[in-house]
């Protein structure tokens, strides 16, 4: 049986996490998840975590960064849909059931599918649930918003045919939504779907602050240059940077907004299930 869904995890020294990811995506619809793993010759307990799970695709080589892995990943992934998912990070439970049940509905007007994401710590403690607002292009593109990645499902042909420029190793993700974004049909799923770590692999610094780190300031410039609008460029008018940073500001109460209607709406589904209990 052809799998319907690929799972692709770029991986390097995060064998701790690894098991809990894979767990993560098992379907109790045998056949139709495949877990591909491209790992960077990692000096942990990756090796021996692996042989647990003989099941996973594996890749074992040196690589550029995690651009290049993914890259690596999509080429060789069999299922029409690709779930993108860093090792470290994991699924809720039922997540992929329910995206299998999606894709099999005949309903899929979609090239992504992506959901709010719950951050845990080390220990995959909840610290709190981010919740994704409706993407549009010209979020990305004033440099507001770009939909996450991992725990999104892409289709696989879009992936294929726009691999991730392997220059960029933070935020690659909004490179590639700045480069095919436009052509895409993006679904938000008004649920809660994986779970993000915040650890010192992911720059926590820079997540719980907002501040950027050299690198992201690098890759940042480096995207301003083929988007003038996505950061501040000294080669725009006065007047085009004032209005840059109005629509920014506007942009921002925007994504406000939907994230509390996303989370009140979100507690209105739930909350019987819970009286219940």
């Amino acid at each position: 049986m052809r799998p319907l869904i690929s799972v692709v995890s770029a991986s390097w020294n995060q064998g701790r996490y690894l098991a809990e990811c894979h767990r993560s995506v098992l379907s109790s619809q045998d056949g139709l998840v495949e877990h591909i793993v491209i790992d960077n010759c990692s000096d942990d307990e990756t090796s021996e975590v692996l042989d647990q799970f003989p099941e996973i695709i594996r890749i074992i080589e040196k690589d550029r960064g995690q651009s290049e892995a993914l890259n690596k990943g999509f080429a060789m992934a069999k299922g029409e849909w690709i779930l993108w998912l860093n090792v470290d990070d994991f699924l809720l439970p039922g997540v992929i059931d329910k995206m299998l049940k999606i894709l099999q509905s005949g309903n899929v007007h979609f090239d992504l599918l992506y959901g709010h994401t719950v951050f845990v710590d080390a220990a995959s403690r909840m610290i709190r649930t981010v919740y994704q607002p409706i993407w549009h292009y010209w979020m990305t593109a004033i440099g507001c918003y770009a939909a996450p990645s991992t725990g999104s499902l892409y289709r696989r042909r879009v992936l294929v045919e726009n691999p991730l420029d392997e220059n960029f190793h933070m935020i690659m993700d909004t490179e590639w939504m700045l480069r095919a974004g436009r052509q895409l049909k993006i679904r938000r799923l008004n649920d809660r779907t994986v779970s993000f770590r915040i650890d010192d692999n992911k720059t926590a610094d820079h997540i719980q602050s907002g501040e950027l780190t050299p690198r992201h300031r690098s890759e940042r410039e480096a995207l301003s240059k083929d988007y003038l609008n996505y950061d501040e460029n000294e080669d725009s008018s006065l007047a085009g940077r004032v209005l840059i940073r109005l629509a920014r500001k506007c942009t921002r109460l925007w994504i406000l907004g939907d994230k509390f209607i996303s989370k009140i709406s979100l507690f209105k589904l739930i909350s019987p299930t819970r009286k219940s209990e």
